[in-house]
């Protein structure tokens, strides 16, 4: 990652050239989809730029760019602390990609919330190649840096005994530089161990390519789990429930239809009073969470409390079919494969709205326990301006086996193989999958659909 220190010429660098590479970074590729993170940079570079601020408080920040209070308690709230450090990163990603040739970089020192611009590190009076690493360039040591200048050979004892003393200095010089080098290729590789640790979705180009639309930004991610409890009452009564029955609360009204024993009602009222889960849902909300478990905008939410306003304006990933996540239903028409459930039959099945030569309007099974069906469908969401993943199976197995699928490099890669530069392309696949003692084995695409961006 690059690293920006503080620069003793800073003056040398005009007001006009700072501000112009300010405007360059926000309407750069990297913050394209960083609104958060845009208006943060736009604002400390504002203060330290057109105001002349030597300084810049953490309270100042998060009332001006976050909406806080004017006395909030920081110690409390590090809302500005998380979105700085998000920052830095993203200013080190375009220094290092697309602002490889930037003349002038712009970092904020640890521990300071000003920025710090800075010329692009010179070598041998020369610009430094644009592919070659700001870090390397930082531990760079020539030998006019390490104070030795050779004299010219003179055939005299005291002539030699100079070049000795240079001889020796060279060497010097030159194993501390080896051994400087050494140091910065461990720590090098011990940076990137830690950001595979910590953020495995960056781990390889594929999955990367995939999960930066969600984990790339500073935005909402919603994790939205199913309510099983809403399918054992669907399957007792032979009938499905509506999405706007189910947001209105009007599901709980199915103990009082008529022709029920008192019976029924009892155990309808004891499922409704459950807000239950699926084991294999919740192994895929967490697979999902390992892709960055430091994430401070990965939300877990239950289909039962999620809301329309949050499905509308977050980034979301819904995880099982239409019985248990109704919410799934205002994605069915923008998909080509769906989940789609007989509650009379206690079936689910997929449809395949328009098949093409090859493949089956209808993916069901019959009497074959150990094999499942199911989707992953990666669109733009409601407000098509976030994004939306759904990931539903035939059974909670068959579930479970798709999201092994979508967090994997190996699944990833039939899609990526399509559009193999440039943003990951929207997508919906049908996955077959066979399991053992309800863990699944192997998984493989059926069908596709590549959507335009």
């Amino acid at each position: 990652m690059t690293t920006i220190a503080a620069d003793p010429d800073h003056a040398e660098i005009s007001a006009a050239e700072r501000w112009e590479l300010i405007e360059r970074v926000l309407g750069s590729q990297e913050f394209k989809r960083a609104q958060r993170l845009r208006e943060l940079l736009q604002y400390i570079g504002t203060q330290a730029v057109k105001s002349g601020a030597t300084s810049i408080h953490e309270q100042e920040i998060g009332r001006a760019v976050f909406g806080r209070s004017g006395d909030y308690d920081t110690s409390l709230d590090n809302i500005v602390r998380v979105n700085v450090t998000e920052l830095r990163k993203r200013l080190g990603h375009y220094f290092e990609g697309e602002g490889v040739n930037e003349a002038v970089l712009v970092g904020i020192p640890r521990g300071a919330y000003i920025p710090v611009f800075c010329r692009r590190p010179l070598e041998n009076g020369d610009e430094m190649p644009g592919n070659q690493s700001l870090l390397d360039a930082d531990f760079a040591l020539p030998l006019a840096a390490s104070g030795i200048e050779p004299e010219e050979s003179q055939a005299t004892p005291m002539g030699l005994r100079k070049w000795k003393s240079f001889g020796k200095g060279f060497w010097a010089a030159a194993g501390c530089a080896v051994l400087l080098g050494c140091c910065v290729c461990v720590l090098l590789w011990q940076n990137r161990a830690l950001r595979a640790e910590i953020h495995p979705w960056q781990s390889d180009p594929v999955r990367q390519a995939l999960w930066v639309e969600f984990l790339g930004s500073n935005e909402e991610v919603d994790i939205v789990t199913a309510d099983t409890s809403l399918a054992l009452v669907e399957d007792l009564l032979k009938q499905p429930v509506s999405l706007d029955d189910y947001l209105d609360y009007k599901y709980k009204n199915r103990a009082d239809l008529s022709g029920l024993t008192p019976e029924m009602r009892d155990t309808i009222n004891m499922i409704l009073g459950r807000n239950l889960g699926s084991v294999g849902d919740f192994q895929v909300a967490e697979r999902v969470m390992q892709l960055d478990a430091h994430s401070t905008t990965l939300k877990l939410a239950s289909a039962r409390a999620y809301t329309p306003e949050s499905i509308k304006a977050n980034n979301v990933i819904l995880i099982g079919g239409p019985e248990s996540n109704p919410w799934v239903n205002l994605y069915k028409d923008r998909m080509n494969f769906y989940v789609e459930y007989d509650a009379s039959l206690h079936h689910t099945f997929i449809v395949n709205r328009a098949p093409v030569a090859g493949e089956l309007s209808v993916y069901e099974l019959f009497g074959e326990p150990n094999r499942g069906y199911s989707i992953v469908a990666f669109l733009p969401n409601l407000s098509e301006r976030r994004y939306a993943m759904i990931i539903a199976g035939t059974d909670s197995q068959a579930t479970l086996a798709a999201g092994e699928w979508v967090t994997s490099s190996e699944g990833l890669a039939t899609i990526r193989q399509k559009a193999p530069n440039g943003r990951f392309p929207f997508f919906e696949v049908l996955l077959a999958s066979s399991k053992l003692v309800g863990t699944p084995l192997r998984t493989e695409v059926k069908a596709f659909r590549i959507h335009q961006r």
